[in-house]
């Protein structure tokens, strides 16, 4: 135990022993930690505690998940720190919300839950953010490198949709659709040609898919 209070953390997962697990951990660093197990329950706990952090399991079930919880958390406090729990080692692959994610997010991975040092790198990670320290992803993976636009554009290309279809899914232009498109590739390191589209849709798949 550190000889003095980090600050208030809110944990939110509906699974109790990770909350505990995770609890456990952030109280022997000196954290005041506050346990929740769904959505409503740890934004009531965040504005109670003027909580500093915040770590939220993405899908909590029924109802709001922790992508709401960490909207609303950072508006009320947009320094808040976020760290998600998630099965992917980049959760935005998923689609699901995937512009709600703060591009700032850090992520712990449900494997690596009881590691104190991973936890503790990716709470770092986060609070850093609120200070203007450059930090790296916690972990490597091939989309880290892109914005959550981009991620939404290649969930879309995954899908089959041609740029005439995605241009109307996000009221756009063709031609906006294929500066992103160029764009995304740069980031991704695809090189453009006839097998471009395809390399974009098997990364999609392979990040949902955990390779």
């Amino acid at each position: 135990m550190t000889g003095s209070s980090l600050g208030f953390a809110v944990v939110v997962d509906d699974e109790p022993l990770i909350c505990s697990i995770i609890a456990e951990i952030l109280e022997a660093e000196g954290w005041n930690v506050t346990q929740t197990g769904d959505a409503l329950s740890a934004i009531t706990a965040v504005k109670a505690t003027s909580a500093s952090l915040v770590i939220a399991d993405i899908d909590l079930g029924l109802g709001p998940t922790g992508i709401d919880v960490v909207q609303r958390a950072r508006a009320d406090n947009p320094s808040i720190g976020v760290v998600f729990i998630t099965n992917l080692a980049d959760p935005r692959i998923t689609g699901k919300g995937w512009s709600a994610i703060p591009d700032d997010a850090s992520y712990i991975v449900k494997t690596e839950i009881s590691s104190t040092a991973a936890l503790r790198a990716a709470v770092t990670q986060a609070l850093d953010v609120r200070t203007g320290v450059a930090r790296p992803p916690m972990v490597e993976t091939a989309t880290q490198s892109l914005s959550n636009t981009q991620i939404g554009v290649l969930k879309l290309v995954s899908e089959g949709l041609s740029n005439d279809e995605i241009a109307a899914a996000r009221a756009t232009t063709v031609r906006a659709v294929e500066r992103l498109l160029s764009r995304t590739m740069a980031a991704a390191n695809i090189p453009p040609g006839p097998s471009a589209r395809v390399q974009l849709a098997r990364l999609y798949w392979d990040q949902l898919n955990g390779r």
